[in-house]
């Protein structure tokens, strides 16, 4: 990138004050046209604060902004819109039962001349000459709702480039992607980014950043630590700027003693999601299942913890047939479900941490119509202790913790069941590098102590680095069992593809 190039967004001393938090404290921050910039830190560094600012969410507290050199303010998402500001969110903002069209003029139909009548035949033409100009095949007409995770972040990007967005936010992008589909995502960063279009790109992954990115600016605790060039900073320098001290290991390190089998799965099939699927877990082990959203991974997990019947297939827990038709045989069995979603599926929001601790927990309480709140309380004093969860007070609202904290909760409400089995779904998703590696080790603890863990992620190499033992679904099939040491992320990407690794 040449720094020469014009700035489109430049930000000076800007800061943000809310009730009792300074979320945000004298950030400058300037952005050239045609960049991709990295904007990196911890969950609750202040990214989020600042991307809103800049999305004319929140107004800042202080400071300027200009945008072309001009100065902006923003009295609403609209006017940073109007001003070529468009923003991906991680929850897409798109309507599953219309069109791909529908959604992409959403607001903006265009009118046949001289009728008040839509111009079906111009909606369509134009979505297509958008679709296009990405190298995606998406049709116009396919129904939102219809089409993969990938498919719809793209939706998302035209959806902008519609807009006339100059400046594209992209908020943790790759989150629920598979690397090949990250890939073709990075080939339209490049496009946009040859046509003049500046991406600040988010993401917790930082092999991503180095991949794409041009500058990054590191948050901690709502201020800018650093501004560096990403091709000549490597990524412990840019996990210790994050951090605030050098990582010692990514993934700790661990003593793998197999113990009894705790769980098998034999001829599980659930029709359309998956087939045939035969598997043991063995107490004192991670094992790992990946591969390319719609394997039927996800699905595979929640068949196991009875949230979804299977139509085939057995279940063995400590060897001995088992009947498992809904959660609470699975709870009951000693299973515990980490959701891919813990924000719609792992919490209650709007309770405090140790309401959502023991919510799983409750009929362990001694029986009785009310419920126990002195044990409550010892059992989430308990795990705030035991798993360092960073929170104000017990009674704290969740909604307003970062993903890390939020994730140590759901994981603390499972623990709170007794648990020998853990079935843990992108147990690492959303959250920072310092809280992945608390995360890592957490796990590792607790398969020292017993537990078995299974563990889905579509990030290779995080299931390369934590797993004792790999299954490869493909089209919800097992493409390969790999042991841990026998494989590397190109092998195991092969398998997910249906291609033959190279030996």
């Amino acid at each position: 990138m040449n720094t020469d190039s014009a700035v489109i967004l430049d930000l000076q001393h800007v800061s943000k004050q809310f009730p009792g938090v300074l979320a945000l404290q004298d950030v400058t921050l300037t952005l050239h046209v045609g960049e991709v910039h990295a904007l990196l830190g911890e969950n609750g560094a202040g990214k989020s604060t600042l991307t809103k600012i800049i999305a004319g969410v929140y107004p800042p507290t202080s400071g300027e902004i200009r945008l072309f050199g001009e100065p902006c303010q923003f009295a609403a998402p609209h006017d940073a819109q109007k001003a070529g500001i468009g923003v991906l969110y991680q929850e897409f903002n798109l309507l599953p039962e219309l069109s791909v069209a529908e959604n992409v003029f959403l607001g903006s139909e265009p009118e046949q001349r001289g009728l008040p009548v839509i111009d079906w035949k111009g909606m369509h033409q134009r979505t297509r000459d958008l679709l296009e100009r990405l190298g995606t095949t998406i049709s116009p007409e396919a129904t939102v709702g219809n089409l993969s995770v990938a498919q719809q972040q793209m939706v998302q990007v035209v959806k902008a480039l519609h807009q006339n967005a100059k400046l594209i936010v992209m908020d943790e992008p790759t989150t629920r992607l598979t690397e090949f589909e990250a890939r073709d995502l990075f080939a339209v960063v490049r496009a946009l980014k040859r046509e003049g279009v500046t991406i600040i790109f988010i993401s917790h992954r930082l092999e991503e950043v180095k991949q794409i990115c041009d500058r990054a600016t590191i948050l901690r605790d709502g201020e800018v630590v650093a501004t560096v060039d990403v091709a000549s900073t490597s990524l412990e320098s840019l996990a210790a700027l994050m951090l605030g001290h050098r990582l010692a290991q990514r993934f700790p390190p661990r003593h793998q003693q197999a113990g009894d089998e705790l769980l098998r799965v034999q001829g599980l099939t659930r029709y359309g999601a998956f087939e045939d699927i035969d598997f043991a877990l063995y107490g004192g082990e991670i094992l790992g299942i990946t591969g390319l959203v719609g394997s039927g991974r996800t699905a595979l997990l929640r068949a196991i913890f009875g949230i979804i019947p299977v139509d085939e297939g057995h279940f063995y827990v400590d060897r001995r047939l088992a009947q498992i038709h809904s959660p609470q045989d699975a709870i009951a069995h000693g299973i515990g479900l980490l959701t891919e979603d813990r924000q719609r599926e792992g919490l209650v929001l709007e309770m405090g941490i140790g309401e959502n601790i023991t919510l799983a927990s409750l009929e362990h309480d001694p029986p009785g119509l009310l419920i126990d709140h002195q044990h409550e309380a010892e059992l989430t004093d308990y795990f705030i202790r035991e798993l360092r969860i960073n929170t104000p007070h017990p009674d704290f609202q969740t909604r307003y913790l970062s993903g890390g904290t939020q994730q140590k909760i759901v994981i603390s409400k499972w623990l709170a069941t007794g648990p020998r089995i853990l079935l843990c779904d992108e147990p690492t998703q959303g959250v920072d590098i310092g809280a992945k590696v608390e995360i890592y080790r957490l796990m590792n603890d607790l398969v020292e102590n017993g537990l078995g863990i299974v563990m889905v992620s579509a990030d290779i190499s995080e299931v390369l680095g934590m797993c004792d033992r790999l299954i490869v679904l493909r089209d919800g099939q097992i493409a390969a069992r790999l042991a841990r040491g026998d494989a590397n992320e190109s092998t195991v990407l092969a398998y997910a593809m249906g291609e033959t690794p190279d030996v």
